[in-house]
């Protein structure tokens, strides 16, 4: 088997397992390329194909709607996917990628004369083919429900997910900021997007441990809370550690705490690497003891995840959807567990990486109807315009996936309260 034929099988087995299986793509990604001889470059490829043609799957369906007469297995259409990805989307070579996918139809038995024949009608009409258009039908039913209960955009929202990610830092402090030899835009005193393309390990101050990955949209809520200073603090859903290190950084008490044994290896790593040393602790969030009380509580609670769908597009590509139920009932028992470990006068932060109203606007309305003791407590921005977008007429932290100086930020939502006694 040619090396090309062999990488774009996995490319196809990732694919299928992500969406007849309901896997994660990190997961599937790392299963399906550990303890082979690949390179840097087959891997990459790997992972920017399987993730460029999940993101583009809305309109590409449209696509084989025009293109294909019969009725078509669903293997084949993902073997078609990401085909069309590779020739439309990212440019590869037309005959290279044909020639491969044929193949591909040969091995797994997938109508080889269909997938030739249409690929070539696909590149004859490639330069008239509208590579943006979809049709909603194509769209997961529960997505488009979930929506309507707050009035996004659909279109907007699909449009804006199939754009990759942009790379935004954290730094310790605007020092550490301020001496960075990437090619930067700022975004705060310590934060910026970088500009150019490099492994994130080769970027200057990854091994000094000066700054963490982490979304402009998250970082807010604890940016734009001044107050949170020599406090006593509790993460209660701490990996993989963006808001406990802004709130280390900000010279607090911080505690840490995650179920998962996994995530905080990943915690510790991270923690490691930017020379902190916390304490972690290992509890399901809600059986944390209620003796030891704290000034602040940050909940960044488990959630549909859909405010990263530009980073995880597989959400909307798996066959089953996020349980949405289970989360809101779990959401409301962890925001009241939240409750009960707050000294007097402290301060709960909410958040979630979701714009679903049932996840945010309903949580806080529950919240605040069952604890009267706590009221909201406004996100201030102060004179500071730029990020006005996302604050919403509530207070609130609310975004969808979209567009900020031109640089792609995730959907994200956040509510603050103080408890009155």
């Amino acid at each position: 088997m040619r090396k090309s034929v062999s990488v774009r099988v996995i490319i196809f087995d990732i694919l299928n397992e992500i969406h007849h299986k309901n896997k994660n793509f990190d997961e599937t990604f790392l299963f399906y390329t550990k303890n082979r001889k690949l390179s840097d470059q087959d891997n990459s490829m790997i992972y920017n194909v399987v993730l460029n043609s999940i993101r583009n799957n809305f309109f590409i369906d449209k696509i084989l709607n025009n293109f294909l007469k019969k009725k078509t297995s669903l293997n084949i259409k993902i073997l078609l996917l990401c085909a069309i990805t590779q020739i439309l989307y990212l440019g590869f070579k037309d005959y290279a990628v044909t020639n491969d996918s044929v193949e591909i139809a040969k091995i797994k038995k997938l109508n080889p004369g269909l997938v030739n024949s249409l690929l070539k009608n696909i590149i004859k009409n490639k330069e008239a083919i509208n590579k943006k258009k979809f049709n909603q039908s194509s769209v997961p039913l529960w997505f488009i429900k979930a929506l309507k209960k707050n009035g996004s955009d659909l279109r907007e929202i699909i449009e804006n997910i199939s754009v990759e990610p942009s790379l935004h830092l954290v730094f310790k402090n605007k020092e550490l900021l301020g001496n960075l030899k990437e090619e930067n835009d700022k975004t705060t005193d310590i934060s910026t997007f970088i500009l150019n393309k490099k492994k994130i390990k080769d970027l200057d101050g990854y091994e000094k441990g000066n700054w963490w990955i982490q979304d402009l949209s998250s970082m807010l809520p604890i940016h734009f809370s001044p107050e949170i200073k020599f406090k006593k603090v509790l993460d209660m859903c701490a990996a993989p550690g963006g808001k406990a290190f802004q709130t280390i950084c900000s010279d607090n008490d911080v505690t840490l705490n995650d179920i998962s044994l996994k995530r905080i290896q990943t915690l510790k790593t991270n923690l490691n690497r930017l020379n902190l040393n916390n304490e972690i602790k290992n509890y399901n969030a809600l059986d944390i003891p209620e003796i030891e009380k704290f000034d602040v509580i940050i909940l960044d609670s488990p959630c549909s995840g859909v405010g990263t769908l530009r980073r995880n597009p597989e959400i909307l590509f798996k066959k089953k959807p996020p349980d949405l139920d289970f989360l809101t009932k779990f959401q409301n028992n962890l925001i009241n567990k939240a409750a009960k470990l707050l000294n007097k006068n402290g301060i709960l932060i909410y958040m979630v990486c979701s714009f679903f109203y049932d996840e945010t606007k309903n949580i806080k309305n529950k919240f605040l109807n069952e604890n009267k003791n706590f009221t909201q407590y406004k996100f201030n921005l102060g004179s500071n315009n730029m990020f006005k977008k996302f604050l919403d007429d509530d207070g609130d932290i609310f975004c969808i996936p979209s567009k900020f100086k031109n640089y792609m930020v995730d959907g994200f939502y956040s509510v603050k309260f103080i408890k009155n006694d």
